[in-house]
C-alpha cells in the first residue's frame, strides 16, 4: 500500500493544538468540552462565542495566542527529520526500556536527536530465568548498555530502575523531573502462555498490566497533561471473528451502521468489539478502555497501537556494536512465531506449527515497527483524542511463514529443515477469515514498510548461525515445544505430522 502523504512532511499541517509544548493549564475547562473534538470551538465548532487561547512553553514571546493559528511547518521548534517534522530535542520517556522493543526504540530515538529517558524493573529477565530460558542473542547489563550506547552512538539515555506497577510514586517523581513530551508504554508482560499457566500467573499479568497502566494515566493527568501516550496494544485484542467482519482500527468508521429489528443506528466512533485470546489479551482490552476513559475524563491524548507480531533482530542502531544488541527469545512462553522458526532452523529442530497452521495473523518487522513509533511520536493527537492504529505491514498464515523460513534457510544457508505439526495447546480456530484494516499508518503518517519476511529471515539467519549464538539456541532447545495448555493440563504437545518434503512455492 503506497503512502498518500509527503513522506517527510506527513505532520506539517498539524498545529500548536497538537503540540506537547502547548500550555492549556487554567485556560480551557475541558470538563465542559464533552468527549468529541467536534464539540470544541478549536476543532471547528460553529460556536464562535468561545475562543481557545494558549501559551507555548518553548516560545514565551508569543504570549497568549490562538493555538490553531500556527502549524508545525511554520514553527521554528519543528524541524525536518527522516520520519516527518520533529520537535527539536523532544523529550521522550520509554516505559520498559530494557525490553526487546524498548531498548531498540531508545537507541533509534537517541540517534535521531531525541532526549530519551526510560524505566524498567528487568522483569523480562526474571521471567526467562523462571522458565530456565535465556535470550539467544546475548544482551548486556543495563549499566554496560548505557555506557556503550554513549560511546558508540553518542546516546545519553537517562535510565531509572522503577517498577511501573508497584512504585508509582517514584515513577511520578521521575516523570515530573524529566517532563517527557511523549511517553511510550512498553512496560507490560507480553506473553499469552505466561498468563495461562495458573491462577498466580494470570493474576500477576492482569495486575501488572492493568494497574501499571492506570498508574501511568493518573500520573500524566497530574504531572504532564499535554504529553501524548503511545500505548502498546495488540491485534490479539480483536480476536479472529468467524463472521469475517473487518477488524477496523479500534473504532468504527463514521459511516458504519447497525441494522436490527427494522431499525438503524450509526456506530461511527464507537469502540469496536473485542474477543481476547488469553488472560494476557484480556489485560490489554482492559488497558484499552482505561486509556479511552482517561482521554474522555481528563483530555489526555493517546495512540493505542494494536500491534501485529513483531519479528527480527536488526536495526542500524542495535547492529552498530554486539554489545548493543536487543534480546531474542525462543522459549514457549516468550518466543514469537517467526523468531522461533528461524532459531529452530539454525539447530535442525523441526519448525513447530500448531494445529493445521492455517491461522492468519498480522506481522511487522522490528525495523518497520520502530519507524512507525517514531512517526506517531512526531504527530501527537489533539487533547482528548483517543486514536487507534493497527500496526502491521501484512498478514500471513503460520504454515506459509514456516515455508518461507525453510526456503531461505535452505537456499541461502544450506540448512535442511522439516515442519512438524503439533497439537495446538491454545483455544483458537485453525481456519478462519481475517480482514484487518491497517490504513492509518500509510495514509496519515507516511509509513511505508521497508522489510519483507524474506529480508528479515535472512538477517536473522546471518546472526543466529554465528557459532556462539547457535550454541545458545542448542542449549535451550528443550524449551521450544509447548507444554502450557489453555485447558490447564500439563504435558508436552504431541506430534500430528512431520512434513519432510516441503513445497516452497
Amino acid at each position: 500500500m503506497s503512502s498518500t502523504v509527503n513522506d517527510g512532511q506527513h505532520n506539517r499541517e498539524k498545529t500548536c493544538w497538537n503540540c506537547p509544548a502547548i500550555d492549556l493549564a487554567g485556560k480551557v475547562d475541558f470538563r465542559a468540552c464533552g468527549q468529541s473534538t467536534e464539540d470544541h470551538p478549536a476543532a471547528g465548532s460553529v460556536d464562535s462565542d468561545v475562543q481557545v487561547m494558549a501559551e507555548c512553553k518553548r516560545r514565551p514571546e508569543l504570549g497568549v495566542y490562538d493555538p490553531m493559528s500556527i502549524t508545525f511547518e511554520d514553527c521554528p521548534e519543528w524541524v525536518d527529520g527522516p520520519y516527518g517534522l520533529m520537535l527539536k530535542d523532544m523529550r521522550v520517556m520509554i516505559l520498559g526500556m530494557d525490553g526487546y522493543l524498548g531498548w531498540t526504540l531508545a537507541l533509534k530515538l537517541a540517534s535521531l536527536g531525541y532526549q530519551v529517558s526510560g524505566v524498567d524493573n528487568f522483569s523480562r529477565r526474571a521471567w526467562l530465568a523462571e522458565r530456565g530460558a535465556h535470550t539467544v542473542v546475548p544482551i548486556r547489563k543495563m549499566t554496560e548498555r548505557l555506557r556503550v550506547a554513549r560511546e558508540i552512538l553518542g546516546a545519553n539515555l537517562n535510565f531509572r530502575t522503577i517498577d511501573v506497577h508497584q512504585e508509582h510514586v517514584r515513577l511520578s517523581e521521575f516523570i515530573d523531573e524529566s517532563k517527557p513530551e511523549a511517553i511510550v508504554h512498553y512496560a507490560e508482560c507480553p506473553s499469552a502462555p505466561y498468563s495461562m499457566i495458573d491462577l498466580d500467573h494470570a493474576a500477576f499479568v492482569q495486575a501488572n498490566n492493568v494497574l501499571g497502566t492506570l498508574a501511568v494515566l493518573f500520573t500524566m493527568r497530574d504531572r504532564v497533561p499535554e504529553t501524548s501516550i503511545i500505548k502498546l496494544g495488540t491485534m490479539g485484542e480483536y480476536g479472529t471473528p468467524l463472521t469475517g467482519r473487518p477488524l477496523f482500527e479500534g473504532l468504527f468508521p463514521a459511516d458504519a451502521v447497525l441494522h436490527w429489528d427494522d431499525r438503524e443506528w450509526s456506530l461511527g466512533g464507537e469502540v469496536t468489539p473485542r474477543d481476547p485470546a488469553s488472560f494476557y489479551h484480556v489485560s490489554k482490552v482492559q488497558d484499552t478502555f482505561n486509556v479511552y476513559e482517561a482521554c474522555k475524563y481528563w483530555w489526555l491524548r493517546s495512540y493505542d497501537v494494536m500491534q501485529g507480531v513483531i519479528y527480527g533482530v536488526h536495526t542500524d542502531e542495535v547492529a552498530a556494536d554486539p554489545r548493543l544488541r536487543t534480546r531474542l527469545d525462543i522459549d514457549e512462553w516468550f518466543g514469537t512465531v517467526i523468531n522461533r522458526f528461524v532459531a529452530q532452523a539454525v539447530i535442525g529442530y523441526p519448525l513447530t506449527v500448531y494445529g493445521a497452521g492455517e491461522q492468519l495473523r498480522g506481522f511487522i518487522a522490528l525495523d518497520d515497527a520502530m519507524q512507525c513509533m517514531v512517526r506517531l511520536i512526531n504527530s501527537p493527537p489533539e487533547p482528548g483524542q483517543y486514536s487507534v492504529v493497527n500496526q502491521m505491514s501484512g498478514y500471513y498464515g503460520v504454515m506459509e511463514l514456516a515455508k518461507t523460513v525453510a526456503r531461505v534457510a535452505s537456499a541461502e544457508f544450506g540448512l535442511k529443515t522439516r515442519i512438524q505439526r503439533l497439537e495446538n495447546p491454545r483455544v483458537e480456530a485453525d481456519r478462519h477469515p481475517f480482514e484487518p484494516i491497517f490504513e492509518k499508518l500509510p495514509d496519515e503518517f507516511g509509513f511505508e514498510p521497508r522489510k519483507t519476511p524474506e529480508d528479515v529471515v535472512f538477517e536473522m539467519l546471518t546472526l543466529l548461525t554465528q557459532p556462539d549464538i547457535r550454541a545458545r539456541i542448542e542449549e535451550k532447545r528443550h524449551l521450544i515445544c509447548p507444554s502450557t495448555w489453555w485447558s490447564g493440563v500439563r504435558r508436552k504437545a504431541e506430534t500430528l505430522e512431520v512434513i519432510e518434503e516441503i513445497t516452497y512455492g
